[in-house]
């Protein structure tokens, strides 16, 4: 009996042991997590705004055709949703091997919106 509880201690020792290595491991990964969080956060200098904007319009203009394709269908001339409007836009884009049109249309949303948009108010004219 006292052989079975003092095993039992060993291996709550060891347990104990194992979660506060866990627990260092964890806090030293929050504190890196962090520290990334506030550089991406940071305020954009004037030249990483301007590059950050240079390299969106690149994007656009060479990822998708989205300033040249209608909001409208071509076959029932209905306004299409802005994801099927993605999708058209995409349609004939050659993407990296690793970077598929969903990954692209959430990393571009913002910008793919945007156009999106200001052609459906164009068609409200």
């Amino acid at each position: 009996m006292l052989a079975e509880l003092d095993c039992e201690q060993r291996r709550n020792e060891r347990l104990a042991e194992e979660n506060d290595r866990l627990a260092k491991r964890l806090d030293a990964m929050t504190k890196r997590a962090n520290g990334y969080r506030r550089i991406i956060n940071r305020p954009k200098t004037p030249i990483e705004a301007l590059a950050d904007r240079v390299m969106r319009e690149e994007m656009l203009t060479r990822f998708t055709y989205a300033e040249v394709t209608d909001v409208k269908s071509a076959f029932s001339g209905r306004l299409l949703g802005f994801d099927e409007w993605c999708h058209d836009a995409m349609r004939y884009v050659a993407l990296a091997d690793d970077v598929g049109e969903e990954e692209l249309t959430r990393f571009m949303r913002r910008d793919l919106k945007r156009i999106y948009d200001e052609k459906v108010a164009e068609c409200s004219k």
